[in-house]
């Protein structure tokens, strides 16, 4: 693809629409059901009103490429704020054409601009693909693994009741 045809974007709360799709395409094409677009866009939407995230759009040939999402945490053990790229999906006519590489150079660029201190990104340990784009950005495995459980657990969640202090009893 030839740069004079490719966009990567910033996104705005009027972009919900287009990130819509791209979100709804990573989703199944990874396995799972794709989440409702209504839903997803009310969520979308409302994580580009707070700033707490980014959407970066590709654009080329009037269609959309590539989706990426930056999230902005803070770090209670680097007393630092970082991001965490998410929603890193490019449609399968974009692979391989360097666009993957654009978009995450500009997110790059655009988390340390707001003051990120570094970034992380969760890759499938089969993605090579995915795992050789992040590593031209000196990327790293770290020694965590990301666990997840579905809630509700059935724990307690009366959370103004008193726990008696074992050692008392």
């Amino acid at each position: 693809m030839s740069d004079h045809t490719l966009v990567i974007r910033l996104c705005e709360p009027d972009d919900t629409p287009l990130i819509v799709p791209m979100i709804q395409a990573q989703v199944a094409a990874s396995g799972r059901t794709a989440p409702d677009p209504d839903a997803l866009g009310e969520i979308v939407h409302a994580l580009l009103i707070s700033q707490f995230s980014d959407f970066l759009l590709a654009e080329g040939q009037g269609r959309t490429l590539g989706v990426l999402q930056i999230n902005y945490r803070l770090s209670t053990w680097d007393i630092a704020s970082y991001a965490v790229i998410e929603d890193f999906y490019l449609a399968p006519e974009a692979r391989g054409r360097g666009v993957g590489t654009r978009m995450l150079e500009y997110a790059c660029a655009r988390a340390e601009g707001r003051g990120a201190h570094f970034v992380q990104a969760a890759v499938q340990p089969n993605d090579r693909a995915a795992r050789r784009v992040y590593e031209a950005f000196s990327f790293s495995p770290t020694s965590q693994e990301l666990w997840r459980s579905q809630l509700p657990l059935g724990c307690s969640t009366n959370f103004d009741t008193s726990v008696a202090n074992p050692q008392s009893e």
